[in-house]
């Protein structure tokens, strides 16, 4: 045993100056003041680059299919835009005010150990993206290393039939693969740079490929002026379906906005960033990919909705100089955007919530090589080069991650009235704020399970059509988008009210332990600023050697905290889960 321990104790992250237990570590502790660094630029292009990607970009291949035509398309995106915006805004928090990521928050809403259940659904749902993505980056990967080498893009295949991959896309998905390894070494936060230069890139990249296929075409092409003949009624459930498809690839990233909106120095730029970021790209690139698909299907004959298609079909017309620099740019512009969309929504999102499952021996880093190492498990090569349903039930992922945005809404501005404490967070006392009932909070949980529940059935009609639909239950999954938040949100407001909870609503710490917050954040939230000799004093408090008075709930936040005494005669002592020896 003592051979176990010894081994065990060496596996254990860095824990760099601070507490290390089973419930924390110092990549799972609120973001300092002087490193949080994000501004408009940062979250316009975290929110820029997913939408400039070259998924995104053929995104009007699956809005046309669903009976609508271009303009119809244009006009759902549009909306699914503004209520992206929306989300993501109101999700913003408590990442922003109190500088915690989503991890922390799955214990805020589902207790303690109930937290396990909404981090395992990212975690699912990161390794699976994180294959997807590296594919994708893989095939633009392609157009840099086609354009220097013709031999390279005219690689014959050696792969048996059964192998449903080329010898070129194998060796790109590969390497690209073993670029993205250096990265999980990147702190999130100090990605935003390349996330702004690769953003611009890409900006100008769509633009570029949109301007060359109209101006090359004489204008925009037959799909332009296709019309669609549907019943008023056909149009409305249509319209909600493709809003719900737009939507669903941001899902996940609207769900853990708090891992970003942490590293956030102004709400004001923030939200702007955000909103800009989501409404010009997020109408910008796919409205360039219809544009562009339609211009393609009368100068090739067909069209190509991928830009990676559109490239290559350049250089096998004319491998000309002209032709490699611009394939080339392309390339880089695309390849660098998969690189960071993947890294932050899915490598480093998956560090931060094993950081949460196993905080003594997973930090951001060793998550994201995990990811990064299981990822091909998934297979993503067969998501494109066979028959699967993945890429149809891909719409489906926001089933899973919309009721976690709708509780956490209602939960932080309703419930707790933007006022939680962070300490609490960290602790296994049973009169924590968090723990509930024996670690659960059964309210949260049933509101989650029951917007998921009401989903499946939309899924499993969309990816199996021997089922016959129930109309009901396939018009809540074309919406799901606003059923959701409606049922998950509402489930667990009037839970809440049949069955209050009593464990320490509305209150904050009296004091910033974790030093974390500014003295203007201090004063406003009314916490006693950190100072040296709050170390002692927590380390007490770890160990349950103190006691810590509550701070009133009605008292108003913007007070100032002008001494340690405290304005309640409710007593608590914080017992922070610790490892024994």
């Amino acid at each position: 045993m003592s051979r176990i321990s010894a081994l065990l104790k060496k596996l254990e992250v860095e824990p760099d100056g601070r507490p290390l237990s089973v419930l924390r570590n110092p990549d799972l502790e609120p973001i300092p003041h002087a490193k949080r660094q994000w501004a408009f630029w940062s979250f316009f292009a975290y929110y820029g680059l997913p939408n400039v990607s070259a998924a995104t970009f053929s995104i009007g291949s699956a809005l046309l299919t669903l009976g609508l035509n271009i303009k119809q398309s244009i006009g759902t995106i549009i909306v699914g835009n503004i209520v992206i915006s929306l989300y993501t805004v109101l999700n913003s928090n408590p990442g922003y005010k109190y500088h915690i990521g989503y991890t922390l928050e799955q214990r805020m809403l589902f207790g303690i150990y109930g937290s396990v259940i909404g981090i395992i659904i990212r975690v699912g749902l990161s390794v699976v993206l994180y294959g997807y993505l590296s594919w994708l980056g893989a095939l633009c990967l392609n157009l840099i290393l086609s354009s220097w080498s013709k031999s390279y893009m005219n690689m014959t295949n050696t792969f048996p039939e059964s192998v449903p991959m080329t010898k070129r896309d194998c060796i790109s998905f590969l390497i690209f693969q073993l670029i993205q390894m250096p990265l999980s070494f990147v702190h999130p936060r100090k990605i935003n740079g390349a996330g702004i230069v690769f953003c611009f890139m890409a900006i100008f990249s769509v633009i570029g490929v949109l301007a060359y296929t109209v101006s090359a075409n004489g204008g925009p092409g037959p799909l332009y002026y296709e019309s669609q003949d549907l019943t008023a009624n056909q149009r409305a459930w249509t319209w909600l379906l493709a809003i719900t498809i737009w939507y669903s690839g941001m899902s996940p990233v609207i769900a853990n906005q708090s891992d970003y909106s942490r590293y956030g120095s102004h709400q004001l730029k923030m939200n702007l960033g955000v909103t800009l970021g989501v409404c010009l790209t997020g109408t910008l690139a796919p409205v360039a990919g219809m544009f562009s698909a339609s211009a393609t299907q009368q100068l090739y004959g067909e069209p190509f909705w991928l830009p990676t298609d559109m490239a290559l079909k350049w250089l096998q017309d004319g491998y000309s100089a002209k032709a490699r620099c611009a394939v080339f740019f392309l390339g880089l512009s695309f390849t660098g955007t998969q690189l960071v969309v993947n890294m932050t929504q899915n490598g480093y999102a998956c560090g931060m919530d094993l950081a949460g499952i196993f905080p003594k021996y997973v930090n951001i880093t060793r998550g994201t090589i995990f990811v990064q190492l299981i990822s091909w498990v998934v297979q993503p090569w067969t998501f494109f080069n066979t028959s699967s349903a993945f890429l149809d039930s891909m719409t489906s992922f926001g089933i899973f991650t919309t009721p976690i945005m709708a509780i956490n809404a209602v939960d932080y501005y309703l419930v707790r009235k933007t006022r939680i404490s962070i300490a609490d967070l960290f602790t296994l006392d049973h009169k924590g704020a968090y723990w509930f009932y024996r670690g659960f909070n059964l309210r949260a949980i049933f509101a989650l399970l029951l917007g998921i529940a009401l989903g499946l059935p939309g899924l499993a009609f969309s990816v199996n059509t021997n089922f016959k639909p129930n109309n009901a239950l396939n018009n809540y999954y074309s919406g799901y988008t606003f059923f959701t938040v409606i049922i998950s949100g509402l489930t667990y407001y009037i839970l809440t009210l049949i069955f209050p909870i009593k464990q320490r609503v509305g209150v904050t710490d009296d004091k910033d332990f974790f030093n974390a917050f500014s003295l203007a954040e201090c004063q406003s939230i009314g916490m006693m600023p950190y100072s040296e000799e709050l170390e002692g004093e927590y380390m007490k408090l770890e160990k349950g050697e103190v006691e810590r008075r509550d701070q009133d709930s009605t008292r108003k936040a913007t007070s100032p905290r002008v001494s340690t005494s405290s304005h309640s005669e409710t007593k608590m002592v914080i017992e922070i889960a610790t490892p024994k020896e």
